[in-house]
């Protein structure tokens, strides 16, 4: 997206929910296919590994695609549930007994399954709003995965789970302002490219 500067954070949010929403239906299911591919050429869709994903909301990325090829190919898939009180999101595995409910955000979760911390995920695919250059995410302003996964900061060698970004390429944004507590991701996919942090 071509944003002048370093535009505030709700600025960013408003260009980029409507830009995102503008895109055509057949536009996003290839972008959607294209990610699945990403996923198991990078090797974050081998079987035996735990990765968490999320049920879309409005226009956001969707990962179903990814999570059925993941599915059929042996991977634990695992979903959030925000919890009641605090920011600290719980995860389940996705199967076939799970029962459903709205969650506090009016975003479908799984109400039972067996649980995951976040802390021995492999992987975790996360909705996003905006990414910059840097791999800085902007979400939509709950502070969930920045709380949940916050102990990732601390952690000097191995940076598990791995944090994967799920967006289309209108979502990006050169520069986004950024505090102390926000994500830095370790890879974005959005179907015609994949933008890796070096720092990794």
């Amino acid at each position: 997206m071509n944003i002048i500067g370093k535009p505030s954070k709700s600025e960013a949010r408003r260009l980029i929910r409507r830009a995102r929403a503008s895109i055509p239906p057949l536009e996003r299911y290839a972008a959607e296919s294209a990610v699945a591919m990403q996923a198991k050429q990078l090797g974050l869709l081998r079987r035996g590994l735990k990765i968490a994903a999320y049920i879309p909301a409005g226009s956001e990325f969707s990962p179903w695609i990814l999570m059925l090829r993941a599915l059929l190919g042996g991977v634990e898939v695992y979903l959030p549930q925000v919890p009641k009180r605090g920011r600290k999101l719980n995860f389940v595995r996705l199967d076939a007994k799970n029962r459903w409910k709205l969650g506090p955000q009016n975003i479908l979760e799984p109400q039972s399954g067996m649980p995951c911390s976040p802390r021995d995920l492999d992987i975790v695919f996360l909705p996003l709003l905006g990414f910059d250059s840097n791999l800085a995410r902007l979400g939509q302003g709950g502070g969930y995965y920045d709380c949940t996964f916050e102990f990732r900061r601390w952690r000097r060698v191995w940076k598990k789970p791995r944090l994967v970004g799920l967006a289309f390429d209108v979502q990006h944004v050169e520069q986004l302002a950024v505090d102390s507590w926000d994500l830095r991701l370790d890879y974005i996919l959005s179907g015609q490219k994949i933008w890796r942090n070096p720092n990794r």
